[in-house]
């Protein structure tokens, strides 16, 4: 099937007319994954009833007159709601019907007025994660009690956002466009110092893997405090100590591009109420994690200059 334009997929409310097709869907994937459960057949079977009549919405995705996908917001108090029972019809996925069923829902959540919506899932559905943790939710601990095949719980907060997706983003294409341009560098030049005391690009890119292993550090540990008092790291004894210039160029372009990736993961996680606490480095002046995120893409970006890739 050709990729669908944005306006082939429509999105429909729930009309009882519907209901055989919120069941098969869902029953469809369930089967595929894991085993139906009674809680399943009840509210697959009764959604009126479970869903709808309770304060809650189903919305079905439309391709022409085929319902290709559906999800639901299933109330839990006046403040909160779940979305669940996202499915897409087997034959419709990867035309990103899932992603506009779960804007679509999230949409119908902000015009309720509701400040959180919670999902349940199952870490091998990793595509769905993947597309969960794009659109803003984030990880917290999951409750005992829910669905037997509920393995993590994520939640997105209405006007806590975290601001730094951008930077998550900048840093992702910074990975992208400057990957197959270091590539490009043969092993002779990027070992090369170009005068005594001067990096080789095997230890400027050495140097912002040391740079992503320190903010790890810090974008993790400074969630947990308000103010965090953490030492500098010496960069000249971080090169020489970590053998950079000893290193496979490929295997460091690899390492330093994994590593960015992850940390664009880490940062797109962190709590947007985190992103004030303090951090003081050495007898430097604090400065909020906020800062210390978006100077590190520039710090980056500043370094990647000096083997000529300019972003």
């Amino acid at each position: 099937m050709a990729p669908l334009q944005n306006n082939e997929v429509k999105l429909v409310d729930y009309i009882p007319a519907y209901q055989p097709h919120f069941e098969r869907l869902n029953k469809w994937w369930i089967e595929k994954y894991f085993t139906v459960e009674p809680v399943d057949e009840d509210v697959l079977g009764k959604p009126e009833q479970h869903i709808i009549a309770k304060g809650g919405d189903i919305i079905f995705a439309m391709v022409g007159e085929t319902i290709a996908g559906t999800v639901a917001l299933k109330s839990i108090d006046a403040e909160t709601a779940e979305m669940t029972k996202m499915a897409v019809d087997e034959a419709y996925q990867g035309h990103r019907i899932g992603w506009k069923l779960a804007e679509g829902i999230l949409e119908v959540a902000r015009r309720k007025g509701l400040k959180k919506v919670v999902l349940y899932s199952n870490t091998k559905l990793a595509v769905a994660l993947n597309m969960y943790q794009k659109l803003g939710f984030r990880e917290i601990p999951v409750e005992e009690g829910r669905y037997e095949r509920s393995t993590i719980k994520m939640e997105i907060v209405f006007g806590e956002e975290n601001r730094l997706y951008a930077i998550a983003d900048g840093l992702i294409n910074a990975i992208n466009t400057a990957v197959p341009l270091l590539k490009q560098i043969p092993e002779t030049t990027a070992a090369e110092r170009v005068s005594r005391g001067k990096w080789s690009p095997k230890e400027i890119i050495g140097h912002l893997i040391d740079s992503a292993i320190n903010n790890n550090v810090r974008f993790i540990r400074s969630q947990q405090i308000s103010l965090l008092e953490i030492p500098g790291y010496a960069q000249d004894f971080w090169v020489r100590g970590q053998a950079w210039q000893f290193s496979s160029w490929q295997e460091l372009i690899d390492l330093w591009a994994g590593m960015n990736k992850h940390l664009a993961l880490t940062i797109r996680a962190i709590p947007a109420k985190a992103l004030q606490h303090l951090i003081k480095i050495n007898e430097n002046e604090p400065v909020t994690l906020e800062y210390v995120v978006i100077d590190y893409l520039e710090h980056l970006k500043h370094h990647l200059t000096q083997v000529k890739i300019i972003l």
